[in-house]
């Protein structure tokens, strides 16, 4: 067997600014925004030195010189003044920057003063903030800007300052969202328990997730102040002692450019302007899908990185097996799913494989963290931002989910495999009745029932499932944790399934309705011939509900076999103390055993077998060389090198 090469896990990992920058170059968009605007800057900067001409100096020029046509003298031309477009241009790309710089920063500070204090304080002050920023979102920005301007004066000074202070209201409201977010996170609570003061959680725990978003706002404001200056500049209101590209435009507009065809002092400062804007545009766009998460994809949309990359019709053809209607309704093949991160790819899935039949419960087990939960949505394509497949296929009923269009995919879900959410209060829409929500499952995969007809069998579900068909009309708020989760599973069986996957489907349930529901799932999946994949900690459930089990660890299955084989003789080590630790009626005074150690990070995978460092039983072998499953007994099998058929687990 091949040893297994692994990064260290003591490398520090990319710091938070690498990870950005790695993503913008990876972002088509990103990259090509990020050096429109490179450009722009370096020509600002280095305008003394690369200009042919310096456009402030007062030289005599004659007639003659006035929109001389582009030559070799002056690559774009010369002006209504006689100077050099190509130096005005250079030159004026200091101004508009500065103006784009300097009024998108004081946009920020405003904007995130009046965002944060708005969010985190709410009440009077917030509402007050909130009602000044509409204010000043409804007045047009332009028409105030050249009052103020025109009353005010014409000084670069003034004109930075008036678009800076009425370009914050976006700002404002999008950092007001963060923060009214963030604010009710567990961390900002715990923050707030331990006696911490509003200075200490504004500073320690709201400004770092609402600062990245801040900053791409930012640069989206870049492109609004430049537009605002030029247009200011255009129609008069400019600083008449400084080179900018809108005092290009207009000095050539008012003194005559169009009839005496100088279209390159038209065209050269109008092109200028785009160049930077777009740029701008495109790098705050990306920074903003890369830093705001409220703009993430979600694991539902459309995403091309999730699916496999698709095999030819003989591959798929050689792939597939064949459909047997007494064999497997689900069938597992080396299923690999990776995320991405700020130290590269992390492999949370490895190569995991099983067979679901019908009528059958599988409980997946394992500690937090072991890519439980990550397999099954894997398996249905659901995967979070930043993950993808990179391997694997999942047969339903012979049919590779992996290598399915979105739109025949779509009509697999829930129609032929559904959900059981763990958190029911998010999968439910707080401003539809729960009822109407298990209904719509319905009409849209079975348009043929009608709307009455949807309505009937999900009053139906909803008692079944111990709510009570009274209960349709009412919203989730109304319902106990408890019955949400029950809603959930009401909704994971409206279209009557073939396999469901149950994602802690009794977390939230006192012992009594947990035996109810776990019944419920059985009965029907017997009555159905629906297959059920159980995830859940709770090995008791997993005892008087399941036909069969797989331990996970690491991202791979560790052990498979028949419930009553596995729980009275496990044999994978992490197996044997996963059971030890959890009590036993039928043995009440054996004493419980924790685990050693903890989970393995997916930054710091250890080479060889992942449970090496906290296994009991461990050998040299074990730490450099990953284990193959075994097979231990009928139906069962195991990866640890103790029950290595060849007799190789002697070091």
């Amino acid at each position: 067997m091949a040893l297994i090469e692994v990064s260290s896990p003591h490398a520090a990992p990319a710091a938070p600014t690498r990870h950005v920058l790695r993503i913008l170059l990876r972002s088509p968009m990103g990259a090509i925004g990020a050096a429109m605007l490179l450009v722009g800057v370096v020509f600002a900067v280095a305008a003394p030195l690369i200009a042919p001409y310096d456009p402030y100096e007062t030289v005599h020029v004659t007639i003659d010189d006035i929109y001389q046509q582009p030559s070799a003298a002056h690559l774009l031309g010369t002006d209504d003044a006689g100077k050099d477009v190509l130096s005005g241009l250079i030159y004026g790309a200091r101004v508009s920057l500065l103006v784009g710089f300097s009024a998108a920063f004081i946009a920020l500070l405003i904007g995130g003063v009046v965002g944060i204090v708005a969010g985190y304080r709410g009440g009077r002050i917030g509402s007050a903030l909130m009602r000044i920023t509409d204010f000043f979102l409804v007045i047009p920005d332009l028409a105030l800007q050249i009052v103020i301007v025109a009353i005010a004066g014409q000084s670069l000074t003034n004109i930075i300052l008036v678009i800076g202070a009425l370009g914050w209201t976006t700002t404002a409201r999008l950092v007001r969202s963060q923060t009214l977010s963030v604010r009710e996170r567990k961390f900002v609570l715990r923050a707030r328990a331990i006696g911490a003061g509003d200075w200490h959680i504004l500073r320690r725990h709201i400004l770092p997730q609402v600062l990245p978003l801040m900053l791409a706002n930012m640069v989206l404001v870049i492109s609004l102040a430049i537009l605002a200056e030029s247009t200011l500049a255009f129609i008069g209101l400019g600083d008449p002692t400084v080179i900018s590209w809108g005092q290009m435009l207009n000095f050539a507009f008012g003194r005559g450019a169009v009839s005496a065809g100088a279209w390159w002092a038209l065209l050269t400062p109008g092109l200028a302007i785009v160049w930077v804007v777009l740029g701008t545009t495109l790098l705050g766009t990306t920074l903003e899908e890369v830093l705001n998460p409220r703009l993430k994809r979600h694991h539902l949309e459309k995403d091309r990185s999730m699916a496999i990359p698709p095999r030819s019709a003989a591959e798929v053809a050689l792939a597939a097996p064949a459909r047997d209607p007494d064999g497997p309704i689900l069938q597992v093949r080396d299923l690999a799913i990776e995320f991405e991160s700020p130290g590269g790819p992390l492999r949370a899935v490895d190569g995991v494989s099983f067979d679901l039949r019908r009528g059958e419960t599988i409980g997946l087990v394992g500690e937090s963290g072991s890519g439980k939960t990550t397999a099954m949505l894997g398996m249905m394509r659901l995967l979070a931002p930043g993950g993808r497949l990179v391997g694997g296929q999942v047969f339903l009923d012979g049919e590779d989910l992996m290598t399915l269009p979105d739109a025949e995919l779509r009509a697999v879900r829930w129609s032929r495999i559904s959900v059981v959410f763990q958190g029911a209060m998010n999968a439910l829409n707080p401003v539809r009745t729960v009822g109407d929500q298990v209904a719509e499952a319905i009409r849209v995969h079975e348009p043929e029932v009608g709307a009455d007809g949807a309505r009937v069998r999900a009053e139906d579900l909803l008692e079944r499932v111990g709510i009570g068909r009274q209960r349709f009309d009412d919203h989730a708020h109304a319902y106990s944790g408890g019955m949400r989760q029950r809603a959930m599973i009401a909704l994971a069986l409206a279209c009557r399934p073939d396999v469901i996957v149950a994602d802690e489907p009794t977390t939230a349930l006192d012992v009594m309705v947990q035996a109810q529901i776990m019944e419920l799932l059985a009965s029907l999946g017997r009555e159905m011939g629906m297959g059920t994949i159980l995830v859940t900690h709770d090995l008791g459930v997993v005892a008087s509900s399941c036909d069969r089990v797989l331990v996970m660890y690491g991202g791979r299955i560790a052990e498979e076999g028949p419930t009553s084989r596995l729980f009275s003789d496990p044999q994978h080590p992490y197996a044997q103390l996963l059971l030890a630790s959890f009590p036993d009626l039928a043995a009440p005074d054996r004493e419980l055993r924790g685990i050693p150690g903890t989970p393995p990070r997916l930054d710091a995978m250890p080479p060889g077998c992942s449970f090496a460092p906290r296994c009991p039983a461990a050998f040299d072998r074990c730490r450099v060389e990953r284990p193959g499953e075994y097979p231990v007994g009928e139906g069962r099998r195991a990866a640890c090198f103790l029950l290595d058929p060849q007799g190789a687990n002697r070091g």
